[in-house]
């Protein structure tokens, strides 16, 4: 079975990504309907501000890493690739479900773990699935696979991010043992919609998370999803106590998967 452990991502690199107010939300919604056993939190150097306060006071692990910014080598300038790189690696070693910072938890993941791998669909038509919530046992070969993809990249491939983010896993997907959950289960709502940031209810009743597309909205805030669909889901998840998924924990290291 899929360990419940809960893995994310916060490699800032040489960016200014700040952590913000809806992360620790992601954080304390995993904590209290995820069921979590562990959440780890990667990342290379620490945030700032409030937000970042309340999530290190959360009962999680926080694990600092380095790691390259390169991919076989070569300098990558969108380091979503190389965070994703870095994912698929955990993943292959570990096990469980990385996530990404911009997703609200809704339901226990229990029923989910009973898989050797999972990833949802962002489009059908399109066939698309998205890696950006992925769950799988250590060694699965679905996460092989897809990390091997990544020895095929070149810096030609620079603006192919989309490809290896939603093409390649499909491609995959009929290739070898996972299970593709429908596009409802992790990503409700749609990146193109617009009537859920005017506060249209979203259809949550299958959903186990929602994605918020924070690449899309970088005025995305607390303040903002209290005026959608999200916000009474918000406020409940807000009341209800977190379950303890262990103690915090700084731990160091360097990986690379070069």
């Amino acid at each position: 079975m899929i360990p419940l452990t809960f893995h994310f991502a916060y490699f800032r690199g040489k960016t200014d990504w700040a952590w913000l107010d809806f992360h620790t939300l992601c954080l304390q919604s995993c904590l209290s309907r995820a069921n979590p056993e562990r959440i780890i939190v990667h990342y290379d150097r620490e945030g700032e501000g409030t937000a970042w306060e309340a999530a290190r006071a959360l009962p999680i692990e926080w694990r600092q890493v380095t790691i390259a910014d390169t991919i076989n080598g070569h300098p990558v300038t969108d380091q979503r690739l190389w965070v994703d790189v870095y994912r698929l690696g955990v993943l292959l070693a570990e096990g469980g479900f990385f996530c990404d910072l911009d997703f609200v938890f809704l339901k226990n993941f229990e029923p989910l773990r009973h898989h050797t791998a999972i990833i949802g669909t962002q489009c059908k038509q399109k066939k698309k699935l998205a890696c950006g919530l992925m769950g799988c046992v250590p060694g699965s070969a679905f996460i092989q696979a897809y990390l091997d993809a990544y020895k095929e990249w070149s810096p030609a491939e620079e603006k192919a991010f989309w490809r290896f983010a939603n093409n390649i896993p499909w491609n995959l997907s009929l290739k070898h043992e996972i299970t593709v959950l429908p596009r409802v289960t992790f990503y409700p709502m749609a990146w193109s919609n617009k009537t859920f940031w005017a506060g249209a209810v979203p259809k949550l009743k299958q959903a186990y998370a929602i994605h918020l597309w924070e690449s899309l909205h970088p005025e995305l805030c607390m303040e903002v999803l209290y005026k959608t669909g999200l916000a009474e889901e918000i406020k409940r998840i807000l009341k209800q106590p977190s379950a303890s998924a262990g103690v915090i924990t700084i731990t160091s290291g360097t990986l690379s998967f070069d």
